[in-house]
């Protein structure tokens, strides 16, 4: 509505009907109203204008379509690109929204079209940015997008299919939320609003209709239509349902944070009161009333009549009214503090029931418990399951060690977050049989559900922290719980000083150990390096962890930075070895010398540190196999597992740098299934399995767990999913995911001309020649001879390869692209070369 004419409308308009104009004009530049106000002004009926007039704002203000885009909304559509259309389900100002089904990856989806260039300004570049916005959050609470396109002069977006409701429709269908239901749903709605600021993103727009509950109760945060990046908000436009907007976004300042906690405030403070806070029947009147702080003390509001209890909790009441402290600097500061919050208000009950009891008359209390409510037969029974589970729990424990609560305000995440890491390390190099940290960390942020860990990750005990840092104190609860019952068996509170954190690790990981009567395992030298380059340490690990160049990059930087501050803090030289293996098989990296010569360097200085560090003899594996010398990297991997077995990374270094191109692949299956047992929820570790069972034929086996992993893209698992098609057999189901936008990138595009050759397609092939023919990197050339099964230039390309990037030779040999070679004497000759068997 930023287009409008308003003085051809003023000079139409009667003066009494000048409030209309002007809130034309507000919504236009607040652009809520979709398409040409100028033509809805003029053509308004004087009952229409009445109504505007009062049109509450609760109910958006841009819910209707533009009538300009009316013939687009009713063509009838079955398909759009490779989705099949079954029905519309949703209709409003900015498009509509389809049941569709995606062909390509076999799945329900939901299709939101938009007309491009509509009334509302929301063009093509504006609508294919909300889908990059949303996919860079992945996060159970908030809607998975999976791709955005332009077609037949409409743009759409497909994500995941949502069957629920919105909390919006649940209270127009007479719900009533108590306390502790909306003390719940708020701490999953903080969840997915932290998820979306951890992205560097604001929502913008969270209101009860942008926020749904599925059909199995997962709360799910919806529509990024105003979202926009932290870094580009510095502008005054404002985005968001009126009622729902922190008051100083209301009045055309910038979003932030604080104005997304505020929102949420909002939806809260309606679940409980079927109110808002603040309201007013226009702009003007809602501004006003912000102005005069005319807000209603949620604590004296009673609940709606026929809810089950006639007054809010106070201590709920209280933290929903900091939510909506007018005063931003109030308010809190991050949706993550105000969930924390919330969910210590949800954990109150049971706080209170055990601090009260001692752990000595705890079977008591819960005896207790059980017989009234169960009589004694079924009492004893329970007992006796929970001792039994007990028993097992301590006989054959295994641990899940949940990621720490950060309970202070001057706790950085990363520190606890690096914390948690610390203690899974030191447990796993103790013996303890535990967990790793990505299927650890998968449970980060979610609600409390010991059941559901117990179950997924196949773990009876675990272990739980607050940390709270307070100047240069720092104070640790921790407890070791047992899934079963979820009853405590050790508990432990430690203070101290901030330099005391590596005596904290080793004082939990200790206690575990006598706790459970284990076997005390390998030990590690303790290091002395203080705090600061301590958490420096394991903001680098973070990077790293995230692979590709650019965080090679970094992660490289941040390391020699560390080793700067402390030259004999042997775990970074450890992680710079692996930066530098990660950075020299990027193509626009190190090259292959330099990368070797650097990764050899760290290695063999952190070896020279500490011969007990797992890692310094994972780095010193992956090295002797950029050198050729299996053997040696053999010995090394071998080492690494003895110290800490549970470390997941070391098994997939071991594997893909070692394992396969020695072609030992049954031992590589086997070496990362157990990585999986231990780590069963890591994308990239089932990645790794999938990459063996590829390696070693088992092209089904290795596409079923390829699918698993391939919505997060994990290190280009599309493209593996793919390549796994073609030697199953199903070279056109193979290019569908190739010509998904997102198989034309490094290595990975010569990889395709083999399933164009199967299907027939010689224009590609040749187009992908042609395209190629003067690129200087004889590696990939060998790759496209390959999918023609040129063997004489395949072998001639892959003997120039050699002396430029062995380490990558060495590997492709192992795959089935090369199985042609197989019984040619000059697959022998060059094999020698690269010291394979």
């Amino acid at each position: 509505g930023t287009d409008v004419d308003w003085n051809g409308v003023e000079s139409g308009t009667a003066e009494s009907d000048r409030l209309l104009v002007d809130q034309l004009k507000t919504l236009a530049a607040l652009r809520l109203v979709a398409g040409p106000a100028s033509a809805f002004a003029r053509s308004a009926t004087a009952d229409k204008k009445a109504g505007l007039r009062e049109y509450p704002a609760e109910a958006g203000l841009h819910e209707s379509p533009n009538p300009a885009e009316a013939g687009l909304y009713e063509r009838p559509i079955t398909s759009w690109g490779h989705l099949r259309v079954f029905e519309r389900i949703g209709r409003g100002a900015y498009g509509e929204v389809y049941r569709a089904w995606d062909t390509r990856l076999d799945r329900e989806v939901a299709l939101k079209l938009l007309p491009a260039g509509s009334g509302a300004n929301l063009s093509e570049s504006s609508a294919i940015e909300e889908g990059r916005l949303l996919a860079r959050v992945r996060h159970p609470n908030v809607v998975t997008i999976y791709g955005a396109e332009r077609i037949d002069g409409r743009i759409g977006l497909w994500m995941e299919f949502i069957k629920g409701r919105t909390l919006e429709e649940t209270l127009k269908s007479a719900t009533r939320y108590t306390g502790k239901a909306v003390t719940r749903l708020g701490i999953e709605l903080c969840h997915a609003v932290s998820a979306v600021h951890a992205a560097g993103l604001l929502h913008r727009d969270i209101k009860a209709q942008n926020v749904m509950v599925t059909d199995d109760g997962r709360l799910v945060l919806m529509d990024f239509g105003t979202g926009r990046e932290v870094e580009h908000v510095s502008d005054s436009a404002v985005a968001g349902t009126p009622l729902y907007l922190a008051p100083e976004v209301l009045t055309g300042g910038a979003a932030s944070q604080r104005s997304d906690v505020y929102s949420v405030g909002v939806v809260l403070y309606r679940l409980l009161t079927g109110s808002y806070p603040v309201s007013g029947r226009s702009l003007a009147e809602l501004r006003r009333a912000h102005e005069e702080r005319e807000k209603r003390e949620i604590t004296k509001i009673r609940l709606k009549p026929d809810a089950t209890t006639s007054r809010i909790p106070r201590r709920l009441g209280r933290i929903i009214a900091r939510a909506l402290e007018p005063d931003v600097d109030r308010r809190y500061v991050t949706a993550d503090q105000l969930g924390k919050a919330l969910a210590d208000v949800a954990a109150l009950p049971r706080r209170i029931f055990f601090s009260a009891a001692a752990a000595a008359l705890l079977g008591i209390v819960v005896g207790t418990a059980w017989r009234y409510q169960s009589g004694p037969s079924v009492a004893s029974a329970k007992a006796s399951d929970l001792n039994a589970a007990r028993a097992a729990a301590i006989e054959s424990p295994v641990i899940v060690v949940l990621p720490f609560q950060n309970s202070g305000q001057e706790t950085d995440e990363d520190f606890v977050d690096g914390l948690t890491s610390e203690v899974i390390r030191n447990l796993g190099v103790l013996g303890v049989p535990i967990r790793s940290q990505t299927s650890s960390f998968s449970f980060k942020g979610k609600p409390r559900d010991l059941a559901t860990v117990g179950k997924q990750l196949n773990v009876n005990l675990a272990l739980e922290a607050n940390v709270q840092r307070v100047g240069n104190r720092l104070r640790i609860h921790a407890q070791l719980v047992q899934v079963a019952g979820d009853v405590p068996i050790w508990s432990d509170q430690l203070s101290g000083t901030i330099d005391d954190v590596f005596d904290f690790q080793d004082q939990i990981s200790r206690a575990i150990v006598n706790r459970l009567r284990l076997t005390l395992g390998k030990q590690q030298r303790r290091y002395q390096t203080n705090f600061a380059t301590y958490q420096q340490y394991l903001r680098e690990r973070s990077v790293l962890d995230r692979r590709g160049e650019s965080n090679a990059k970094e992660a490289v930087a941040l390391f020699e930075q560390v080793i700067a501050s402390d030259e004999s803090f042997a775990p970074a030289h450890a992680g710079l070895a692996e930066a530098y293996g990660e950075l020299s098989w990027q193509p626009s990296g190190l090259s292959f010398e330099e990368g070797l010569d650097r990764m050899r360097s760290a290695a063999i200085r952190a070896l020279q540190l500490d011969d007990n560090l797992a890692e310094a003899h994972a780095a010193m594996g992956v090295t002797h196999a950029r050198e050729a010398d299996w053997g040696s990297a053999v010995q090394s991997f071998e080492r690494a597992l003895e110290l800490n077995p549970t470390m997941t990374q070391i098994h997939a270094n071991y594997s893909t740098s070692t394992l396969i191109p020695l072609g030992q692949y049954d031992r590589a299956i086997r070496l990362v299934t157990t990585a999986l047992t231990m780590d069963p929820l890591s994308e990239t570790v089932r990645r790794n399995l999938a990459m063996a069972q590829f390696a070693g034929g088992r092209y089904e086996d290795a596409a079923a767990n390829f699918r698993l992993v391939v919505n997060g893209d994990v290190a280009g698992s599309r493209q593996m999913l793919a390549r796994a098609l073609t030697f199953a057999g199903r070279p056109a189901d193979a290019i569908a995911v190739w010509e998904n936008g997102i198989g034309r990138q490094g290595d990975w595009e010569r990889w395709i001309t083999r399933a164009y050759v199967m299907t027939g397609r010689r224009a590609d092939v040749q187009r992908l020649f042609d395209t190629h023919r003067n690129e200087r990197r004889p590696y990939r050339h060998a790759l496209l001879y390959a999918g023609i099964r040129d063997k004489d230039r395949t072998f001639e390309m892959l003997n120039e390869a050699i002396a430029e990037e062995p380490h990558r030779v060495a590997f492709t040999l192992a795959c089935p692209e090369m199985e042609f070679l197989r019984g040619d004497p000059r697959l022998d000759a060059l094999r020698r070369r690269l010291n394979l068997p």
